[in-house]
């Protein structure tokens, strides 16, 4: 159950390029200036990581400040705590597991590290670098994947021949996989039905195809009142914090 106060606005952020850099530690000046901004309002979290992901980045001290924690796309769901409150299941058909074999196959980029498919609750996670990749092989394959538009195709090719699955770009590396209607837009609903009144989301992927996208089509959907910002990294985060006014900046 979340509980609502609905007379304050609902500010959802992302996490990897909102919060943090792409599956690094928050900078200790960006939680202090985040923890200050935070208090006494109503703040949550949505990624696509799993929990144990998400504390590898975030301080458990920190999670506390957020009234929930909604992980896997939204398939999981927390208490600021990290109590598990709620989650979905997803089964991966055979024949996608049998595509995606082929796609890392013939994949133009040729460096694998392991761990190409990763199980998470309600959604897979699929990776040509594969998710044992450092840090700077997870850049050069980000640039790379920049210049060539490889998953971007990958999500094309997943989302036609699948149409009862949704599949987007998340993270650097990999691609989001998971059943029509369980991506992020959950959320949303998750909220809307709780109480919520006004809506604020941030995160770095909010275009058709990225794995913040549902939010921002359910949003458009809704009867709330709502506003919605891309940012290109936590910097782009505290500058928002710092001068809009519906974070109560500019002032």
């Amino acid at each position: 159950m979340i509980m609502i106060e609905p007379n304050k606005i609902s500010y959802i952020f992302d996490v990897d390029g909102t919060l943090t850099e792409s599956r690094k530690k928050i900078e200790p000046f960006f939680m202090r200036e985040f923890s200050n901004w935070m208090e006494n309002k109503q703040c949550f979290i949505a990624t696509g990581s799993d929990f144990c992901k998400t504390k590898e980045q975030l301080p458990e001290d920190f999670l506390h400040n957020f009234k929930n924690i909604f992980c896997c796309m939204g398939n999981e769901l927390r208490d600021g705590n990290g109590k598990l409150i709620s989650k979905s299941s997803f089964i991966i058909p055979d024949s996608l597991t049998e595509d995606l074999a082929e796609i890392l196959k013939k994949s133009k980029y040729k460096l694998r590290t392991g761990k190409h498919l990763e199980f998470r609750t309600g959604m897979v996670n699929f990776s040509i670098i594969g998710r044992n990749a450092s840090m700077s092989q997870r850049l050069d394959y980000k640039n790379w994947d920049l210049a060539n538009q490889e998953r971007a195709d990958i999500v094309k090719f997943i989302n036609k021949e699948y149409p009862t699955l949704n599949a987007s770009i998340g993270g650097s590396i990999s691609i989001d996989i998971l059943e029509e209607g369980r991506d992020k837009g959950q959320i949303i609903h998750y909220l809307e039905n709780s109480g919520a009144n006004k809506i604020v989301f941030v995160g770095d992927r909010c275009y058709p195809g990225g794995n913040d996208w549902g939010i921002i089509r359910e949003l458009k959907k809704s009867n709330l009142a709502f506003e919605w910002y891309q940012v290109r990294d936590p910097k782009e985060t505290l500058s928002l914090l710092r001068v809009n006014k519906v974070f109560g900046g500019g002032k």
